[in-house]
């Protein structure tokens, strides 16, 4: 009988397509390349002797055949998720989740109250750390990371993609802001070895490149701060300016930002005890990120 079943990654292959109506987006999520999906949704084809999707575009758009076969493919997913969740979710549970310092700070703390009033009965342990758990070793139950993902040995679902623009204290240089990118040159540029100005300054055009000199910060939080006192003009990531935006802290300089090479991911074991609130951490961070590039 299991020769007739597809292999799980090809329904969660097919799973993630239909959602996206993108080849490309769903191999992003589930870290697999274009060519692994389009050989996936191929496969599921031929065994069901029918075509799942369209081309329209730049979408795929599923078909009726496609339509139908997702409501049986989302209940059979959603039944083995729930049979391997150990501990239900009415139960009290500690879940331990790794984030790195800026990113537990700048983005997830701020949101954390909604997580709160949806499951009083999971107690969050935030590890802040910035270096990378070892789920495999119990050093955590899940993580929220920074990369290209493909992780081994880890499930993993893509969050949020990110992006990086000039900022700095409304006040910088007593509210004389640099109005074009190429008066960045007579400014006090801050710098971040993991996050470099380069990419930016080729964007806008400039030919000048990154001070050797000046104030540097291992990390992007702090960096902020420093750029909120007023030391200087920060590249910041999207996701974490927003709330210093919001709050005039920061004021983003221009319309220009570069894209980042890297996305923000959930990763967990498939076989963790916890998985119900790991679960239920993880469809909560997937609604705080839906619609974010």
């Amino acid at each position: 009988m299991s020769t007739r079943l597809p292999p799980l990654a090809t329904l969660q292959a097919f799973e993630a397509a239909f959602r996206h109506q993108s080849y490309t987006a769903a191999a992003k999520e589930l870290s697999l390349t274009h060519g692994a999906i389009s050989h996936h949704i191929t496969s599921l084809e031929e065994r069901q002797g029918v075509k799942l999707f369209a081309r329209e575009k730049n979408r795929m758009v599923p078909t009726e055949h496609g339509r139908l076969l997702v409501t049986k493919v989302r209940q059979a997913l959603g039944l083995l998720e729930r049979s391997f969740a150990h501990a239900g979710p009415t139960e009290h549970v500690t879940l331990n989740v790794s984030v790195l310092p800026s990113t537990a700070s700048r983005w997830l703390v701020p949101r954390l109250s909604g997580f709160v009033a949806l499951y009083p009965q999971i107690d969050l342990f935030v590890d802040v750390r910035a270096t990378l758990a070892d789920l495999a070793a119990g050093d955590a139950d899940c993580a929220i990371r920074f990369g290209n993902g493909g992780w081994p040995d880890v499930q993993q679902v893509r969050l949020m993609g990110d992006s990086s623009f000039p900022v700095c204290a409304p006040n910088y240089r007593d509210g004389l802001l640099p109005k074009s990118p190429k008066e960045l040159a007579d400014c006090t540029l801050l710098r971040n070895p993991w996050l470099p100005w380069e990419p930016w300054l080729h964007a806008a055009g400039l030919d000048f490149r990154e001070p050797a000199r000046g104030p540097s910060f291992t990390d992007s939080s702090v960096m902020m701060d420093a750029a909120a006192a007023g030391l200087g003009i920060a590249l910041a990531r999207r996701s974490l300016a927003e709330g210093e935006l919001q709050r005039g802290r920061l004021v983003r300089l221009f319309e220009l930002a570069v894209p980042d090479p890297y996305s923000h991911y959930f990763v967990w074991r498939a076989d963790h005890p916890k998985l119900a609130a790991i679960f239920a951490l993880r469809d909560w961070l997937l609604a705080e990120t839906r619609g974010v590039a």
